[in-house]
């Protein structure tokens, strides 16, 4: 299922984002205002890849 594997795929990308993610939240509470925006650039970023896992497991399921 090529599908399957894409979905796999989205979900690694997922993760890698969100532990990316982790030292601009930390730099911004020290104060870092760049590293703010960084963090919300990348949150919306989750929030994109997170619709598209959405939309490929729902496709999948009307597939089978």
């Amino acid at each position: 299922m090529q599908s399957a594997e894409k979905i796999r795929n989205q979900y690694e990308e997922l993760k890698n984002l969100l532990i990316s993610i982790e030292v601009d939240l930390l730099k911004n509470l020290s104060g870092n205002k760049s590293a703010g925006v960084r963090a919300r650039k990348t949150l919306r970023e989750v929030k994109k890849q997170a619709t598209d896992i959405i939309k490929s497991t729902i496709a999948l399921e009307k597939e089978e």
